[in-house]
């Protein structure tokens, strides 16, 4: 039965699986629009910009994830109409914001006390959180297109923390809490046996995985593969992903998950064999293409982008020097400039060279030169730097891709 008669997310994936492709489905007005699907008496899953899933035993429910502050008084409101009264557990999936920044309205809500249980990965990520709090909120500005820097600055820290494995009981479930690396280094994700569900938290978002997002620290591409595989030995009826709607049935969920997995392992694979050859880091992008086997629905890049997870194989086994020599040192931006300049013979040469690139469609190339010319004179090549970075941001299907374009064309 659901609760909100209008919204069934079990259909609404169907309807995905039936696309040659999808739009970015972790958006900003996702997590204002909260819905509550009631897949059985004891088990809902709550659409959120990050996911929830609640499990009920009489009035005691207990979370896994808690969506964002911003939205907390919407699932507040779904919780209480589903009949719950006090919240035993919180299960983080990991410690991003979208997924446990809602926490402390929550409990502060309900009756009783909550225990918080979360990898023990989560306490380091909450601390160097405050670390870098500008920085993070200038990441999310750009990556979402905000007006202005949006970062937390206080997070609800785990009770009980673990390490590899933990069991929990409720409402005569074992539930199986499960650690795993992909996005992150303190991700967990769950199998409960009583209701035949698994809840993947990010490693499933129905897009290529965000393996290489270019702001964020390290991220594991063939990790994140080989969990996925063993979240599929689980052959479970359901998957509960972080973002996008529930799916229902053994099939599906086996084919997407070892889909992603098998798409994350070949690139792992194949950035490694290149590597091995003693190619750079851009021969490995010209010289990689996804196979036409891993054009999915949910494969494509849509938040992350393919190229970028080829960045996080080669920075986790081969470090930050992307073998170009020029890369190692490079010179200032506006010396850089000043030498285009004096190539072009003066500015206004080189901003008729710019426009011919532009007309060219050869805005990637354009980009390189305007950004260190307009290090150098920023009146003068201010519209056509803003032209260019409009123009990258309009061919992009990422949104990280997108949202740095989108961010240079607004600066």
């Amino acid at each position: 039965m659901n609760t909100d008669n209008q919204y069934n997310p079990i259909e609404l994936s169907k309807e995905y699986l039936k696309k040659s492709t999808l739009g970015n489905q972790v958006s900003i007005e996702q997590g204002f629009n909260v819905e509550l699907y009631e897949v059985s008496n004891n088990l809902a899953f709550i659409k959120n910009f990050g996911n929830i899933a609640v499990f009920k035993n009489d009035s005691t429910g207990l979370l896994i994830d808690t969506g964002m502050g911003v939205s907390s008084m919407q699932v507040i409101e779904k919780l209480k109409e589903w009949g719950i009264s006090n919240i035993e557990y919180i299960i983080y999936t990991h410690g991003h914001v979208d997924h446990v920044t809602g926490a402390e309205y929550i409990v502060n809500a309900f009756e009783g006390t909550t225990k918080i249980i979360a990898h023990e990965n989560v306490t380091k990520r909450f601390d160097r959180y405050k670390k870098t709090i500008g920085y993070n909120g200038i990441i999310n500005q750009r990556q979402f297109g905000l007006p202005s820097p949006v970062f937390p600055n206080d997070f609800a820290y785990p009770d009980i923390t673990y390490s590899d494995e933990y069991e929990l009981e409720f409402n005569e479930s074992i539930m199986i809490l499960t650690h795993g690396k992909g996005e992150t280094d303190d991700a967990t994700y769950i199998y409960s046996n009583k209701d035949d569900a698994l809840f993947t938290g990010d490693f499933f978002i129905w897009s290529l995985p965000n393996a290489g997002n270019p702001s964020k620290a390290q991220r594991y591409v063939g990790f994140w593969g080989e969990v996925l595989k063993k979240m599929s030995e689980y052959n479970s009826e359901y998957l509960f992903p972080g973002h996008g709607p529930l799916i229902k049935g053994k099939k599906t969920v086996k084919e997407l998950l070892l889909d992603t997995s098998n798409c994350l392992l070949w690139i792992e694979e194949n950035v490694l064999n290149l590597m091995n050859k003693g190619y750079s880091l851009r021969e490995i992008q010209s010289e990689l293409v996804l196979p036409e086997e891993f054009f999915k629905p949910y494969l494509v890049s849509a938040y992350d982008d393919f190229s970028f997870l080829i960045n996080s194989v080669w920075r986790q086994y081969g470090g930050w020097y992307s073998g170009t020599p020029s890369e190692l040192k490079p010179p200032k931006l506006e010396d850089i400039g000043r030498t285009y300049i004096d190539m072009a013979g003066n500015d206004n040469n080189l901003l008729k060279f710019l426009e011919s690139l532009v007309n060219s469609q050869k805005y990637r190339e354009a980009s390189v030169i305007v950004d260190a010319a307009y290090s150098v004179n920023s009146d003068l090549f201010s519209d056509i730097k803003k032209e260019i970075f409009l123009k990258l941001a309009e061919e992009e299907s990422s949104l990280m891709a997108k949202g740095i374009y989108k961010f240079n064309h607004d600066s």
